[in-house]
């Protein structure tokens, strides 16, 4: 992994990325396996792969090769190159987060699948789902996940969800208001509000959530959950979510996963998880995520 060595970045504002990328006429910015980008001509990312191709065959090689996605801002759009096979997932967190800054009008999507295949995407409310369809292809690695449904009676006596579940009022007044949770709940709480498209977006969370990237913290109001530096993650997460809110009940689950952390490495984590939706007529669609570690088995690093 690129991240544990020392690098030389480019800043990630808006107007700083595209003065640079007007500058460099249109050469592509680089996403490496830790989310970071580099100028696709760095001769610090030279040295760092001890490379000794040309500029556009290093590109081709880390895109090809190490998970590395290509990015170019273009007027009113955007010219995306990938390898969804080895995409790392922190390059593909970060290539969403980067795509919300800009809402593009239209992407050139240039894919790699045993030969490259291009398309273009009006970037309209189907945009997400058409690149996301992409992204899954049947070629990605599976992922060390697992959830399954569980009920009350499993839970130990002391675990707060037990008591949120047994009340149900006060767990639908939770997520209109998910200050009034439990002292340890209202610290491992996420709260997401559907938009206008059915993306769930994340609008609160708690002071330990996703505790293990200070980036992602900063980042993560108004960005969908599925955009969490572990992308296969972040994905996986939502779909649970999107299970609650297709069914309208609370989800309680078992959840097991290996999850990478750019800042901090990969964990094993075991956890129950409480999801309960609000759905009020005239308002968006609420749902309040409430998690508390398995402590039979707990969380420790695998990488």
């Amino acid at each position: 992994m690129l991240q544990n060595r020392t690098m030389a970045m480019l800043p990630t504002g808006d107007t700083t990325f595209m003065s640079i990328t007007r500058a460099v006429q249109m050469w592509p910015i680089l996403i490496d396996d830790s989310g970071r980008h580099w100028d696709a001509r760095s001769l610090a990312l030279r040295r760092l792969l001890r490379a000794s191709l040309d500029d556009r065959e290093l590109a081709q090689f880390a895109i090809l090769n190490l998970g590395f996605i290509a990015v170019t801002s273009e007027g009113a759009g955007v010219r995306i190159r990938i390898r969804p096979a080895v995409a790392a997932p922190a390059a593909l967190g970060a290539l969403y987060l980067w795509l919300h800054k800009r809402s593009p009008r239209r992407a050139v999507v240039s894919w790699y699948d045993d030969r490259w295949h291009d398309e273009i995407i009006g970037w309209s409310k189907n945009g997400w789902q058409r690149l996301t369809a992409i992204l899954e292809c049947p070629k990605l690695p599976i992922r060390n996940f697992s959830r399954r449904r569980t009920s009350i009676s499993r839970l130990p006596a002391e675990n707060p969800l037990r008591h949120l579940l047994e009340d149900s009022s006060r767990a639908v007044r939770c997520v209109a208001n998910p200050q009034s949770l439990p002292d340890l709940l209202r610290r491992r709480y996420v709260l997401l509000t559907e938009d206008g498209n059915g993306e769930l977006r994340v609008s609160d969370f708690g002071s330990t959530m996703m505790s293990r990237s200070k980036w992602w913290r900063r980042q993560a109001r108004g960005h969908r959950i599925d955009d969490m530096p572990d992308w296969s993650y972040g994905r996986w997460v939502g779909d649970a979510y999107r299970e609650a809110r297709e069914t309208g009940r609370p989800l309680l689950e078992d959840v097991r996963a290996v999850i990478e952390w750019p800042e901090a490495g990969t964990f094993s984590h075991s956890y129950w998880r409480l999801i309960v939706p609000l759905v009020a007529a005239g308002q968006p669609t609420r749902l309040l995520g409430v998690t508390v570690d398995n402590g039979e088995i707990g969380v420790h690093k695998v990488g």
